[in-house]
């Protein structure tokens, strides 16, 4: 899908540029001077990142931990109320695949055996968080919002011998799934650096399959870190 990489080479370099504005993103920034200080209401923020789908799931969808994961980029603003608190949202996209154990039991979207199988989501989203800084690091929770504007099925089948269309092996996308919901919501904890790492945690509280699906949820929580940068 072009507009996807599209969309994602964009927000990257956007990321980068604000992290390009820091000169040391990875330093701790140096104590400010209390005697000439002047509170800037204003903040800004920009993040890159890796996560990794966790929590339980129904054996007749077994998602695979540490292969299923998301990617994540985007930034936001805030207005800083005291030096150590503040409000804000975030823009980002989100790219989620749950990859799907291949044994008897699974039935989701069939009862089909690949060699490798996931259901995938492309999500644009917001997030209103309200951020505590302590000392050098920041502490933040929120509630984020997701809509799924591209859903996916994809399969990977290898062949011991040459198929029909003479290929060794096939990858096949079912595109935009019915079964899932078009938006889901949930909420977010991040916690690290200001101006480098720092980690996350997401809590999904709503249903990724419709009312009335025969098809059992996908695992809620995914943990990861980001590199991002806060001015």
């Amino acid at each position: 899908m072009k507009i996807k990489y599209l969309l994602t080479c964009t927000l990257v370099s956007v990321t980068i540029s604000l992290l390009a504005q820091n000169p040391a993103p990875f330093k701790p920034a140096p104590a400010p001077d209390t005697s000439s200080y002047t509170l800037t209401h204003k903040v800004s923020d920009g993040f890159i990142g890796l996560g990794f789908v966790a929590g339980p799931s129904d054996f007749r969808a077994n998602v695979k931990s540490g292969t299923s994961r998301e990617f994540i980029v985007g930034g936001g603003v805030a207005y800083r109320f005291v030096k150590w608190n503040c409000i804000g949202i975030d823009f980002y996209y989100k790219s989620t695949g749950y990859y799907l154990a291949q044994d008897s039991n699974k039935i989701l979207p069939n009862t089909i055996l690949h060699n490798s199988e996931k259901i995938s989501f492309d999500n644009f989203g917001g997030l209103v968080f309200d951020r505590f800084m302590i000392g050098s690091f920041f502490l933040d929770g929120g509630f984020y919002f997701d809509w799924a504007f591209y859903t996916k099925h994809i399969t990977w089948d290898n062949h011991t011998a040459a198929n029909s269309a003479g290929a060794s092996s096939t990858k096949v996308i079912d595109r935009q799934l019915t079964f899932l919901n078009p938006s889901n919501y949930g909420l977010t904890f991040r916690m690290g650096h200001p101006n480098g790492l720092a980690l996350y945690f997401t809590y999904r509280l709503s249903n990724v399959m419709k009312s009335g699906s025969v098809y059992p949820e996908l695992p809620p929580y995914v943990v990861g870190v980001t590199i991002s940068v806060i001015n």
